[in-house]
């Protein structure tokens, strides 16, 4: 297969820096000149809408026409809310196996849109493999990000806007992760209020061994076909289940899993899910137990509240046969059941029973805690591993810019990465991590700017000036500690 690349020319502007390297961005040739006008976009919103209301109407609904929403218009919608986005560092998002960039794609976009709809109308449309890269993971090893070309990442982005339509109504209220109006920090709320207002004495905390990479593209069709019947639209998405990744210069076939990393693998996943394990657990497990049970899961990660401890350890079982039916292993070393909750800690305090156990979910180790007035409140901080993590990935970041690029263009992006940490682990009750973060990132920032020549370039005095005049920021919280307004 031959890749195209772009015969456009890319206008080089000023510099940007992203981690403090130097390098090229693209100018757009006119603001705005390839925005589609409000009609059209409020166009889009409405078939999507249309879409939501029949499917929230009729759950029982089978749509057989899907693909022809895919028009020019549609995708032109898709381009744009792609080109607003950028990556790390405010930088271009990379290219796919083809070269192309985002702009460079836009710079002729009706012309190269009216040929991709041409291509699906005619069934000519295969997308390319997508480029394969990998990230560190926090427990060791690496995680696989495929990046899509251009054309393939519009595609899949309309694919998914009408997937989330047709899906959103019968997805279950204990999934969180990629959707709208949804979020991590709902999700770890869920988990508070159960734990502190339901009698819970264990937690089943399992990981699904490397699901995006296992997914069987035979039982993904399969739950499609629960609620779509249109043949071209299933087809485009076998295809891009089977379109391949590039490696080091060579195309692999991908028998399963769905790459991470383009708009069309968190939905299909949560479709996957909703099956496998939502509905089960609803339908199939609850009614089964005596006690009380409570599932919350942000896409593949999710723990388990079990009222009673046996009950739980059954669960385990169970939950390994029903994965195996779909082609799925629980990872062993990252799954334990955990004696947890109210019932628990009361034992313990009064010398009646073993410490409490913790577990880890959505980066934040949850553990039960005590409140200033001696009662029991679960707490939450930064897991180690990813405390851990974020400051090694900070400390690699500084080294790599303190020569590239002067303090005053990499430390706004110093602030903001800290900026982004505070955001998200500003939860209450996490203070004490949160300092530890800021203290560190400080301690790295006078170490690297003293890096940059053998001639040292601050004391701990001028070093505390510079703070002065051009502050980090501290951590805050963001998020107030939901199980105060439980009790």
């Amino acid at each position: 297969m031959a890749f195209r690349q772009s015969d456009q020319p890319i206008v080089p502007t000023k510099p940007f820096n992203e981690g403090g390297g130097k390098g090229l961005t693209i100018e757009r040739e006119s603001e705005g000149k390839h925005r589609p006008d409000p009609e059209t976009e409020a166009a889009v919103g409405t078939k999507l809408r249309i879409l939501t209301e029949k499917a929230r109407g009729d759950t029982r609904l089978k749509f057989s026409a899907l693909a022809h929403h895919l028009s020019g218009a549609f995708l032109r919608v898709c381009f744009e809310e792609m080109r607003g986005k950028k990556g790390p560092g405010g930088r271009p998002k990379a290219a796919g196996v083809d070269g192309v960039l985002v702009e460079e794609y836009g710079q002729n976009l009706e012309e190269n849109l009216r040929r991709l709809v041409e291509r699906m109308k005619a069934k000519a449309y295969i997308p390319q493999p997508v480029r394969r890269v990998y990230i560190p993971k926090t427990g060791g090893g690496e995680r696989g990000l495929g990046l899509p070309a251009v054309e393939d990442r519009i595609v899949q982005r309309g694919m998914a806007k009408i997937l989330e339509a047709v899906y959103e109504p019968l997805f279950l209220d204990v999934s969180y992760g990629f959707r709208p109006g949804r979020s991590a920090h709902q999700a770890l709320e869920r988990v508070d209020r159960i734990v502190m207002t339901r009698s819970i004495a264990a937690v089943v905390d399992m990981d699904i061994e490397k699901f995006f990479d296992s997914v069987s593209h035979e039982w993904m069709l399969k739950c499609l076909g629960e609620r779509i019947v249109d043949p071209s639209f299933i087809r485009l998405i076998a295809r891009f289940l089977k379109s391949g990744v590039m490696e080091e210069g060579e195309v692999r076939e991908t028998e399963t899993g769905t790459p991470q990393g383009g708009n069309l693998s968190p939905v299909l996943s949560n479709i996957f899910l909703h099956y496998a394990l939502d509905l089960w657990f609803e339908k199939k497990v609850k009614p089964s137990l005596k006690g009380e049970a409570y599932l919350t899961r942000f896409a593949d990660d999710f723990v388990v509240c079990f009222e009673r401890e046996e009950e739980a350890e059954s669960f385990g079982g169970m939950l390994r046969e029903r994965l195996a039916k779909f082609g799925l292993k629980v990872s062993e070393k990252k799954s334990r059941i955990v004696p947890f909750g109210r019932d628990r800690w009361t034992k313990w305090k009064e010398g009646r029973g073993d410490r409490p156990g913790a577990f880890d979910f959505l980066g934040f180790t949850h553990y039960c805690d005590e409140s200033r007035s001696g009662k029991f409140k679960p707490g939450r901080k930064t897991s180690s591993k990813k405390l851990r993590a974020k400051l090694a990935a900070m400390g690699e970041w500084l080294k790599s810019v303190r020569n590239a690029a002067g303090r005053e263009e990499w430390w706004p992006i110093l602030k903001a990465k800290m900026q982004g940490h505070y955001a998200y682990y500003g939860i209450g009750g996490n203070m004490r991590r949160m300092k530890a973060y800021e203290h560190v990132c400080r301690k790295m920032a006078y170490k690297w700017l003293n890096r940059r020549s053998q001639k040292r370039s601050y004391n701990w005095e001028e070093f505390g000036r510079l703070l002065h005049w051009n502050p980090l920021p501290s951590p805050r919280i963001r998020h107030g500690y939901p199980a105060l307004s439980w009790s």
